[in-house]
């Protein structure tokens, strides 16, 4: 279900409701991930598949992410890599500046996030 209210182009590449959580299309989007993800989108020549940006804290909970996931914070996103190309990507990825970069091989997906010095305590 995706909120025609957050059909808002936010960059070139991505708009608003790439990011929503899945079960309620709330949205929160920490600013410096946009300018990394455009960054990498543009290093990998080929657009970027988000499969989990926002989550709500029930949401997180029901697939399982972690109790202070980034998700919830508006700092990570998961995108569909296949595996074989996600040693390439990942490369890509920490040039772009990306400071977690989590490869999920047989789920073709990878985790990207940004940690600031607290969630690096945490």
């Amino acid at each position: 279900m995706k909120n025609k209210v957050n059909l808002m182009q936010l960059t070139p590449h991505f708009n608003l409701s790439e990011f929503q959580c899945k079960c309620c299309c709330h949205v929160k989007i920490w600013a410096p991930l946009l300018h990394h993800l455009e960054a990498l989108r543009l290093f990998w020549k080929n657009p970027l598949v988000i499969t989990s940006g926002f989550r709500c804290l029930r949401h997180n909970k029901k697939v399982g992410g972690v109790a202070h996931s980034l998700h919830t914070q508006g700092r990570a996103v998961d995108v569909v890599v296949m595996k074989s190309r996600q040693t390439f990507f990942c490369k890509l990825a920490k040039k772009a500046g990306f400071t977690s970069i989590i490869a999920y091989g047989k789920r073709n997906f990878v985790h990207l996030a940004l940690k600031t010095e607290r969630s690096y305590r945490e």
